[in-house]
């Protein structure tokens, strides 16, 4: 992967192990992905799009997405989950075709906005001891570029932890059969995040035969997507988007500014992988 050159990635990052796993130009694993981009679906209408499985890393839109798709079929958005609600985040498009779906749906994010987003969701469940957050279990950051600064100085107290964290959740999930739960062992030492888990690492499969189609939504133009998504499946409805919170609170308006510098390590550093998917699917999205 390519990288600015105004920007200087510390030692360890890009993860190597995910750089060689996420080589979109060489990995046999992630070719077929690119080859079932945009076939038709097999079965148009309604029929059609309810036979798909869906793909939804997590802080990309998917519980809106979940709770579109059963505002427009008349069925409650948890019966889109495979695997149920818990494994929401957790389902691959190995899963898909292993459960013989013939088609799959996926959300993607710039990479940079799905981080803010994790960061949002963690701070307002940061009172909740079950939830392995971010900033308030291992990170303890205030803002979201104090978290990225503790990646960034590899002598600041919580790099050793906060890189921890990212080896051990970015090259996940990965499947190795359906009934694998796509994690390593989750532990006290090693923690993981859903939010950090690559977007890459949903499209991995070692399949090379006949492949469900797949369609993608993109954050950035979630409404003009989601008419696309229609309009693939021949379904002709007025149904909005939905726009789903998943009972997050508001965060405090400091801790999600916008910055410039660390959106290009966001980018370049920790997931360039994720942003060429990004660049793949939603430019013209």
């Amino acid at each position: 992967m390519l990288r600015s050159a105004a920007t200087e990635c510390p030692p360890g990052l890009p993860s190597a192990e995910a750089q060689a796993l996420f080589d979109w130009q060489t990995s046999e694993r992630l070719l077929p992905r690119l080859r079932a981009k945009g076939n038709p679906p097999q079965v148009s209408g309604l029929k059609g799009i309810q036979a798909c499985g869906l793909l939804l890393p997590a802080g990309t839109g998917g519980t809106s997405l979940a709770t579109g798709l059963g505002n427009l079929t008349h069925r409650g958005e948890v019966s889109w989950y495979i695997g149920g609600i818990g494994y929401k985040h957790l389902v691959t498009f190995r899963h898909v075709r292993l459960t013989n779906r013939p088609c799959a749906l996926m959300t993607v994010r710039d990479p940079y906005e799905r981080l803010r987003s994790g960061f949002r969701y963690d701070t307002a469940h940061k009172r909740d001891v079950h939830h392995t957050a971010l900033i308030s279990h291992y990170a303890r950051r205030r803002t979201l570029h104090e978290l990225l600064d503790a990646f960034r100085n590899v002598t600041a107290p919580e790099h050793a932890v906060v890189m921890s964290m990212y080896n051990h959740s970015v090259a996940s999930p990965t499947c190795r059969s359906y009934e694998d739960q796509c994690i390593r062992k989750r532990t006290p030492e090693t923690p993981m995040n859903p939010f950090l888990y690559s977007q890459s690492a949903y499209l991995l499969d070692e399949f090379n035969g006949s492949m469900p189609s797949i369609h993608f939504l993109c954050t950035k133009n979630y409404a003009a997507g989601w008419r696309a998504l229609l309009s693939d499946f021949g379904i002709e409805s007025s149904a909005p988007p939905a726009y789903a919170l998943s009972g997050r609170a508001p965060a405090a308006s400091d801790t999600l500014p916008y910055d410039d510098a660390d959106a290009r390590f966001v980018r370049d550093c920790l997931y360039p992988w994720d942003t060429y998917l990004h660049q793949l699917v939603c430019a013209t999205h």
